[in-house]
C-alpha cells in the first residue's frame, strides 16, 4: 500500500547558519544541532537544558518520582514478608503484564517466600482480577496476594481476600474511572502521583516502588531493568518522558547481557544481533513472540521464559511457533477485511470464524492504513469480545463508556481499548458504536522532516542521531526529507514486483510494499525515509527505508 502525505504537511527543517552557530556552542555535529532545533533548542537555550534530552539521570528521576500517597502502605505490607510465607502474584496476559509478574516473583523470593502465579486466559476470563479466582486463592490459604497490570477497580474480587484476612497489595497503572477497590494499599500513579509516574507503564510502577523503597539492593534492581523495558516499549509508554527514556536506554544495555536464559535463548532463536538491538528489535521480533503465548494459548510460558523456569529451551521454541501462528492468523484475517465489500458496517465488523487473540494487531493495522477507527469483534464461548484501535484525534476510552450500559466489561488506553458483550446486546452496541466511530474526524498527519539527502549520511551521521534515543513513541526517529529531481532511477526489489529500489546520487532507498508502477500513478515530489542499521550474519549495514512518497 502506497503510504502518502502532502507537502504542505511536511514541516521541512533546513540546516542553515544558525544550525551551524549552534553545533558550534554545544560542540556537536550540525546534524545533531539541526534534530535539537526541531525539539525547539535555540542559541538562548542553557547548554545544560539543551542537552537533558540526550542524558537522563536515572537515580535522580527515580528520587524525585511520586508515585502516590498510598505507596507507602504497600511497603509496609511487603516488608511483613517473611521466609516460608505463600505468596500469589496476579498479572495480566500482555508483555507488560508477565514482565510485572517477574518483577514481583522476584522481590517476594529474595525474602524466601514461596510464590506463585496466576495470568488469567485472554478470552475465556479476560482481563482483571477475577471473583472465582479470588476464591480459588482463599482455598489455599496464602498470606500475601500481589495484584500486577490491573485490580485498581476489581473490589469485588480483593474483598473477598480481605475478608478471608488475606493482605492484597496492587501495582497498576491504568485510569482511573470511578469507584477505588479497598485493597491493603494501591500504587497507581493515576490516582494521585507526578506527571512522570503517571506515563509508567505496570511493570516501571513495581520496579521504580522498589527502588523508592529499598526493598532490593540496587545492583539486582538493574539486572531487573531488561523487562522493565521491554514492558515499557510493549505498553506504548511516551518515551518523551525523561524517566522512561532512561528506562529504555539502560534497559537496553542490560538486554544485551541480560542473566535470564529464557530471553537470551529466545533472542539467540530469534536471529537477534545483541550489539546492535535497539527498540525495533524489542517491538519487532521480542515482544510479538512474549505476546504470542497470551494470544493464542497461556501466557504462562511468557512468564516461565523471563522468570527461567522449566525448559526455556523448550518454551522460547513454543514462543516463536506461536508468534507465527499468530502472524498467519492476522494474514488471514487482514485479506478478508480487504476483500469484503459485502459488509454494510464500516467501523464494527465481525466474524464467527476470527480467532480473538490476533484481533488487536490487526485492527491496529487497518486502524494505520486506513487512517480511521475500527473495531473488530469475534465469538468467545457464549460472549463476544472485540478490540477498538483509534486514529490520532480519536478517544476509545469515552467512546466505550458512553457505550458502558452495553457493554460486559471494557477498558483500555486512548486510542487501544477492549470489550466483551452479550450476545442479546451485540446488534444494538454495533449500530451505536458504527455510528460513533464513523463521527470520529481523524487529525491528519503531519510530519517534521529534515532536509537531508542520504549520499551525505554516513554511520557518524547515524551515531550522532542515536544520540537521541531511544525512540519510539513520542519520541520518533528523526525522518529525513530529499526532493526528487526526475534523475532517480527506480527499478523492482525482489521478483514478485512488490517492492522498489530508488537510486539517488549513489545510494539505494529501499521502498518496501511500494511497486514501480506506483510512481506512475502518484508522481512523488519527494521522499521521507529513515536510516536503519540492518545485520545480516552480525555484519552490520547502514541501510535507508522510504516512509512516506510526498506529493504536492
Amino acid at each position: 500500500m502506497v503510504s502518502c502525505i502532502k507537502k504542505c504537511n511536511l514541516t521541512i527543517h533546513e540546516p542553515n547558519d544558525t544550525t551551524f552557530q549552534l553545533a558550534q556552542k554545544l560542540s556537536c555535529s550540525v546534524l545533531q544541532a539541526a534534530v535539537l532545533e526541531t525539539k525547539g533548542v535555540t542559541l538562548d537555550t542553557p547548554l545544560q537544558i539543551a542537552w537533558t534530552w540526550n542524558k537522563p539521570v536515572l537515580p535522580d528521576l527515580l528520587d524525585k518520582l511520586y508515585l502516590g500517597a498510598r505507596s507507602l502502605q504497600a511497603a509496609e505490607t511487603l516488608r511483613n514478608i517473611s521466609p516460608g510465607a505463600k505468596v500469589v502474584v496476579y498479572g495480566d496476559y500482555d508483555v507488560d503484564g508477565i514482565s510485572a509478574t517477574s518483577v514481583a516473583m522476584d522481590l517476594v523470593l529474595f525474602y524466601g517466600a514461596s510464590v506463585r502465579f496466576y495470568i488469567p486466559h485472554r478470552f475465556k476470563q479476560g482481563y482483571g482480577f477475577h471473583v472465582d479466582v479470588a476464591r480459588d486463592i482463599v482455598k489455599i490459604n496464602c498470606d500475601l496476594v500481589i495484584v500486577v497490570d490491573c485490580g485498581t477497580h476489581d473490589d469485588e474480587a480483593i474483598s473477598i481476600l480481605r475478608d478471608a484476612n488475606v493482605p492484597v497489595v496492587v501495582f497498576d497503572h491504568h485510569l482511573v474511572e470511578g469507584q477505588v477497590a479497598n485493597a491493603n494499599a494501591i500504587v497507581n500513579p493515576q490516582i494521585d502521583g507526578d506527571e512522570i509516574a503517571k506515563k509508567l507503564c505496570a511493570t516501571g510502577v513495581i520496579w521504580s516502588w522498589i527502588w523508592q523503597t529499598d526493598l532490593l539492593p540496587k545492583t539486582k534492581l538493574l539486572e531487573m531493568i531488561d523487562v522493565v523495558a521491554l514492558a515499557t516499549v510493549a505498553d506504548c509508554m511516551p518515551l518523551s518522558s525523561p524517566l522512561n527514556r532512561a528506562i529504555v536506554s539502560q534497559g537496553t544495555e542490560q538486554l544485551k547481557r541480560t542473566k535470564r536464559i529464557g530471553l537470551k535463548t529466545l533472542m539467540n532463536l530469534l536471529d537477534v544481533s545483541l550489539e546492535w538491538l535497539d527498540t525495533e528489535d524489542m517491538s519487532m521480533k521480542i515482544i510479538p513472540c512474549l505476546n504470542a503465548a497470551g494470544r493464542l494459548y497461556f501466557a504462562d510460558a511468557a512468564v516461565n521464559v523471563l522468570c527461567g523456569i522449566g525448559n526455556v529451551v523448550e518454551l522460547a521454541s513454543e514462543l516463536v511457533s506461536l508468534n507465527k501462528k499468530r502472524r498467519n492468523l492476522s494474514t488471514k484475517i487482514l485479506e478478508e477485511i480487504k476483500t469484503d465489500s459485502s459488509c454494510s458496517y464500516r467501523y464494527v465488523l465481525f466474524s464467527d470464524t476470527w480467532y480473538c487473540g490476533v484481533l488487536s494487531s490487526v485492527a491496529s493495522r487497518v486502524c494505520v492504513e486506513r487512517n480511521s477507527p475500527i473495531a473488530l469483534v469475534a465469538n468467545v464461548g457464549e460472549i463476544m469480545r472485540g478490540t477498538l484501535r483509534m486514529p490520532q484525534g480519536g478517544d476509545a476510552v469515552s467512546v466505550l463508556k458512553e457505550l458502558a450500559p452495553l457493554l460486559k466489561s471494557w477498558g483500555g488506553h486512548k486510542l487501544a481499548a477492549g470489550f466483551s458483550v452479550l450476545p442479546e446486546n451485540w446488534q444494538e452496541l454495533r449500530d451505536g458504536l458504527e455510528e460513533k466511530l464513523a463521527a470520529v474526524i481523524p487529525t491528519e498527519e503531519k510530519l517534521s522532516v529534515l532536509l537531508w539527502n542520504p549520499s551525505e549520511f554516513d554511520r557518524l551521521c547515524w551515531h550522532d542521531i542515536t544520540s537521541f534515543g531511544p525512540f519510539g513513541i513520542d519520541n520518533l526517529l528523526p525522518l529525513f526529507y530529499v526532493p526528487l529531481t526526475g534523475d532517480e532511477l527506480i527499478s523492482e526489489l525482489g521478483h514478485d514486483n512488490k517492492h522498489s529500489k530508488i537510486k539517488i546520487s549513489h545510494v539505494t532507498i529501499l521502498a518496501f510494499g511500494v511497486p514501480p508502477s506506483s510512481f506512475d500513478n502518484v508522481k512523488p515530489i519527494g521522499l521521507v525515509y529513515k536510516p536503519r542499521i540492518d545485520t545480516w550474519r552480525n555484519v552490520p549495514k547502514l541501510q535507508f527505508v522510504l516512509e512516506k512518497l510526498v506529493v504536492d
